[in-house]
């Protein structure tokens, strides 16, 4: 290795820089980490997976019998995936609308606080199995009591996250309205409701979620279609095969169903 000497200093020797390979940039390996350590992971949970349904048959169903039973009857999976998403989209967007019409309410009005919130805690604490077959004997095997529970089930998360967000307002800002002489309704729209975004998105995310849960669970009760009575057909003649395709099909649509919530406040949110 040849060393050089420093012109500004010639007292000190100056080693040439090594040449080797090009390090891989920091963004292509953050990209590899991320499809990589849950790539990895899912094939560590299919061979777990495997080997407990060959020590247990009784516990889990080969990856394969699953596979089978859905490309067997596609369109059964569908038709009563698609009664559980319309419950589920139509109480949450019931659920989300209420939420942030008591947020606002909350906000401007304190004493609404402590009317409000120990019914909301009320409604949350209460387990969904219970309130379905009351439902179902108020309204009837229709779509209504699995809209409900799914609305009750999205109902809460949003309306805490929007408290917060509609609560965590800069207290410079403020004062700048304040000074500006800004109308409480200026206040909401132009500095409340920007600032609280995030926090709403937050909520939406977890009431999305919940949502489809909860119309989920509500046809265990009262319902002949949809992926919660595909579940407990599935449990009654033990086809594991039909019960675990009807789990992994809800799962998959809760998390296309965050995506979409999650490119929504990308392209609300910019800040």
């Amino acid at each position: 290795m040849t060393v050089g000497i420093d012109p500004l200093n010639p007292a000190v020797a100056v080693a040439p820089a090594r040449r080797g390979r090009p390090r891989m940039s920091s963004r292509t390996g953050g990209a590899l980490l991320t499809v990589g350590a849950p790539l990895a992971l899912f094939v560590l949970l299919a061979i777990a997976w495997q080997w407990t349904a060959a020590t247990f048959k009784s516990v889990l169903p080969p990856i394969q019998d699953i596979v089978t039973d859905i490309a067997g009857r596609p369109e059964f999976y569908l038709e009563n995936l698609l009664v559980t998403l319309e419950a589920a989209l139509l109480g949450f967007v019931i659920g989300v609308v209420v939420a942030l019409l008591l947020a606002a309410a909350i906000v401007h009005f304190r004493f609404l606080r402590a009317a409000i919130m120990p019914v909301a805690l009320l409604l949350n604490v209460t387990p969904i199995v219970a309130i379905s077959p009351a439902l179902v004997v108020a309204f009837g095997f229709n779509q209504i009591p699995h809209v409900i529970v799914a609305a009750l089930s999205a109902f809460f998360p949003t309306l805490i996250n929007s408290i917060t967000g509609l609560r965590a307002v800069d207290p410079q800002a403020l004062e700048v309205f304040d000074a500006m002489s800004a109308s409480r309704t200026e206040v909401f729209f132009r500095l409340r409701v920007p600032s609280s975004l995030p926090y709403i998105f937050a909520g939406a995310r977890l009431s999305v979620a919940a949502a489809v849960i909860g119309a989920v669970v509500s046809e265990f009760t009262g319902s002949s279609k949809g992926i919660g009575a595909v579940i407990v057909m599935a449990t009654t003649y033990l086809n594991l095969p039909q019960m675990w395709a009807a789990i992994f099909f809800s799962a998959l649509t809760t998390l296309a169903l965050l995506g979409l919530v999650g490119l929504l406040e990308r392209l609300v949110v910019r800040w």
